[in-house]
C-alpha cells in the first residue's frame, strides 16, 4: 500500500464507548495498529471533515507505514490513557494524546523517547479581569482532568486562592470559558494557542514554564513496540520528516530537537 493510501486507511476511526474500544483490543487484527487518543487537543488530535488529524496522527501513520499496518484511532477518555489502564487492558497498542512524560506514567507505562517539548498556559477573556495568576482569587480555573495542567494548578491553588474544576476534554473547557461558567484555565500552551486562533474573545494571559515533553506510550511490557516507535521518532528526526510535521502543525519552523 503507497502512503496516499495508508494514509487514507488510516482516517477510518472507532469512536470509543468501552465496549467499542474492547472490541478494537491489542492484538485482536494483526494488522491494525490501535491508537488510543482523546480529543480535541488541537494541534496534535483532532477531527476535521470527520478524520482525525493532527501532528500526533501524522506520527501514528509514520508508524503504521514502517509497521506495515492499518492505524485505527480508539477514541477514549484521557484518564484512562495517563494512567496506563487503557493500554494495559489492551484496549489499544499505543496512546498518542500529547502525553507528558512523567515519573508517575513511566512506572506504568512503557514511554518512548521525548517527541515535543511543552509548557502550559494561563487563558482568559481578552482584555478581561485576569491578567495575571495574580488575578484568580475566589474564581474557578478550568483544567482537563488527569493532565499535567490539572496537576500543576492543584499545586499553586491555594496559593493563589483559586478552585480548580476538571472537565473531560479541551471542547468543555473552551466552551465553560466562552460562556463565562469559569473564569480561565491552565491547560498546554500549544493546544490552547491553536483553539484561540479558532475561538473569539479569549488570550493567553501567562506562559507557565513547566519544561514538560511529550511522549507515545505502549504497554509496560511491550518493548519491542517501544523500540519501533524509538525508531520512527530517530528516523523523522534524521531525514526532515519531523521538521516537515512540526512546521505543518505548530506553524513555524522546527529548530532543535526536545531534550529530555
Amino acid at each position: 500500500m503507497n502512503t496516499t493510501a495508508r494514509r487514507a486507511a488510516a482516517a477510518l476511526a472507532l469512536i470509543g464507548t468501552g465496549l467499542a474500544a474492547t472490541a478494537c483490543s491489542s492484538g485482536a487484527d494483526e494488522d491494525t495498529l490501535t491508537v488510543c487518543t482523546n480529543v480535541p487537543f488541537e494541534p496534535f488530535e483532532f477531527q476535521e471533515d470527520g478524520e482525525y488529524v493532527g501532528f500526533d496522527i501524522d506520527l501514528m501513520n509514520l508508524l503504521g507505514e514502517q509497521l506495515d499496518k492499518t492505524v485505527k484511532i480508539v477514541e477514549i477518555d484521557f484518564s484512562s490513557i495517563e494512567s496506563g489502564s487503557a493500554l494495559n487492558a489492551g484496549t489499544c497498542d499505543i496512546a498518542a494524546a500529547g502525553l507528558s512524560i512523567t515519573e508517575e506514567r513511566e512506572a506504568a507505562m512503557g514511554m518512548s523517547e521525548a517527541y515535543y517539548r511543552a509548557d502550559q498556559a494561563l487563558v482568559a477573556a481578552d482584555g478581561g479581569d485576569v491578567a495575571s495568576l495574580d488575578n484568580l482569587s475566589g474564581v474557578q480555573v478550568a483544567v482537563q482532568s488527569g493532565t499535567t495542567g490539572e496537576s500543576y494548578a492543584e499545586s499553586v491553588s491555594e496559593q493563589y486562592g483559586f478552585e480548580v474544576r476538571a472537565f473531560d476534554n479541551m471542547g468543555d473547557i473552551q466552551s465553560a470559558l466562552t460562556t463565562g461558567s469559569v473564569a480561565a484555565s491552565i491547560a498546554d500552551l500549544a493546544t490552547w494557542k491553536t483553539m484561540i486562533a479558532k475561538t473569539e474573545g479569549l488570550a493567553v494571559i501567562q506562559t507557565i514554564e513547566t519544561e514538560e515533553h511529550y511522549g507515545f506510550a505502549v504497554q509496560k511490557d511491550d518493548t519491542e513496540l517501544l523500540d519501533e516507535v524509538n525508531t520512527m521518532l530517530s528516523t523523522a528526526f534524521e531525514d526532515g520528516t519531523y521538521a516537515e510535521i512540526y512546521e505543518k502543525w505548530i506553524g513555524e519552523p522546527y529548530t532543535e530537537e526536545p531534550a529530555e
